[in-house]
């Protein structure tokens, strides 16, 4: 029986993540603490110079929905072939930067969405290719391109931070038995 690699798709997005310079903490789930300074301890990170902050990313599942392929999806130029399933997997990815009005925060935190954006604009990435050029999920058909659905201020912990949602929807074959 064939299952779903949504963990593996998980992985490869946060990989991609990582490699995007002063990120920051990265997370591939929600975390929680009962004690706040242990919880912010999650996100607590370090600029290049010197500027200790709250920054960092958590990527998470938020739905998965799945279609059967049809007899009509075996017809010239069908998409799906019979026996395989589709699963859509939109993955949350939300991120958080201390407001920091001195150093022009609101400004780093846009650029930084726009640079973890562009990690997944071209195809190769959008495959989720390894360095070689082979799938690094096998099941994965594509990425859809990210969506930045809200940013805004919002207190975190006890801190001000830039709060930041990026949607991302991974589309699956998976065979049917």
């Amino acid at each position: 029986m064939a299952n779903s690699r949504y963990r593996e798709i998980g992985d490869a997005i946060l990989a991609e993540i990582s490699n995007v310079a002063g990120a920051g903490r990265v997370h591939s789930y929600q975390r929680w603490s009962a004690d706040l300074g242990k919880y912010l301890d999650h996100f607590r990170w370090q600029t290049g110079d010197g500027l200790a902050q709250i920054r960092g990313w958590v990527l998470t599942r938020e739905r998965a929905g799945e279609e059967a392929a049809s007899v009509g999806s075996n017809a010239a130029g069908g998409f799906t072939p019979a026996g395989i399933s589709r699963r859509t997997h939109t993955f949350l990815l939300f991120g958080i930067m201390s407001a920091e009005d001195a150093v022009g925060s609101e400004v780093v935190f846009q650029e930084l969405l726009e640079e973890i954006c562009d990690r997944f604009r071209d195809d190769r990435t959008l495959r989720l290719l390894d360095e070689s050029g082979s799938p690094r999920v096998r099941s994965l058909e594509r990425l859809q391109p990210p969506q930045v659905d809200l940013i805004e201020l919002r207190t975190f912990g006890n801190v001000l931070c830039h709060y930041a949602e990026i949607r991302l929807r991974a589309i699956e074959r998976i065979r049917r038995d």
